[in-house]
């Protein structure tokens, strides 16, 4: 019971974004525009507010970080070798490579790592969100590697590379963590009101995000799912997390802390898939195959992880 109370909420608003957009109930503008509001302002107040009021534990975090890390370089060097086995033309590999490892932090990890972990350890909403950093930094680092090295040479390296510092200046979820760690660090604590406004705008993130997500899932890119697809999102949403908890045993984390670390790692592949591998030269195509089929899976094999992990 308590793995259907975790995890249906996260994939019943999904499925009613879904709905939502396929019957027409709000224009498409509408969820566009949502899609705009929550990752400029909803997760940005979320993660703001949280981070700014967390106790920052630097030795527990730099360790659910290392062990994050080192589940997303295995899960990437076995994702490569599949690649060679499967013998990928270059573009398509960097697609492969791409979906098999960099997952949905933002829109499906932190949901799942409160809605699950919350009610078991206050500090999990906090610690989660604190952890989001450099989950974010390390997927755009490394994916945009990958797809640098297997483009068709869309751009040369130095503009992707320039393209990268901006866009990760840019990204409001990365500098909102850095804006609430700087908050936290500096001991300054924000005016009752504007504490209040954050809290309540961040309240709206969860929820709105699941939707968004639902919306913009294209269920017709599943159809005639070629291997690659299906390979790769068995990797993303298996693979990865089971590197994890093979891994878990190495770091001295209680089980909400391995546990942030795995769910992170147990993401479906990130929409920010698709975009950069169409910018890059990539497959476009296949990346959008494997964050609609990886996100399907995950709804099979999160409830399990929440089995075997708790």
């Amino acid at each position: 019971m308590f793995i259907i109370n975790s995890i249906a909420p996260i994939f019943l608003l999904i499925a009613l974004g879904k709905v939502l957009q396929k019957t027409g109930f709000f224009p498409d503008a509408f969820f566009k525009g949502l899609n705009k509001f929550v990752f400029w302002f909803a997760l940005p107040a979320l993660l703001i507010g949280n981070i700014s009021q967390a106790t920052l534990e630097l030795d527990t975090i730099y360790k659910i970080v290392l062990l994050f890390s080192a589940g997303t370089l295995l899960s990437l060097l076995f994702a490569w070798c599949v690649a060679k086995v499967l013998k990928l033309p270059a573009p398509t590999t960097g697609s492969f490579i791409q979906g098999s490892f960099r997952g949905n932090g933002a829109f499906i990890g932190l949901p799942v790592i409160i809605y699950t972990l919350s009610g078991l350890d206050a500090s999990a909403e906090a610690l989660g969100t604190v952890v989001l950093a450099p989950v974010v930094v390390l997927f755009n680092v490394l994916g945009v590697t990958v797809l640098l090295h297997y483009g068709k040479g869309k751009h040369s390296a130095g503009d992707s590379i320039a393209t990268f510092f901006i866009q990760m200046v840019k990204n409001p979820l990365l500098m909102s963590c850095v804006v609430g760690i700087a908050l936290n660090v500096l001991g300054i604590r924000l005016p009752l009101f504007l504490h209040r406004s954050l809290e309540a705008l961040g309240k709206t993130a969860l929820p709105l995000v699941l939707l968004s997500i639902g919306s913009g899932l294209a269920f017709e890119r599943v159809k005639g799912v070629a291997s690659p697809s299906l390979i790769a999102s068995l990797i993303k949403v298996v693979v990865t997390p089971a590197i994890g908890f093979l891994l878990a045993g190495l770091f001295d984390l209680s089980t909400t802390e391995r546990m942030i670390a795995i769910f992170y790692l147990a993401c479906p592949a990130a929409g920010m898939s698709y975009v950069m591998a169409d910018v890059m030269g990539n497959d476009a195509t296949l990346a959008s195959r494997i964050i609609a089929l990886s996100t399907l899976l995950s709804a099979i094999t999160l409830p399990i992880i929440i089995a075997i992990g708790l």
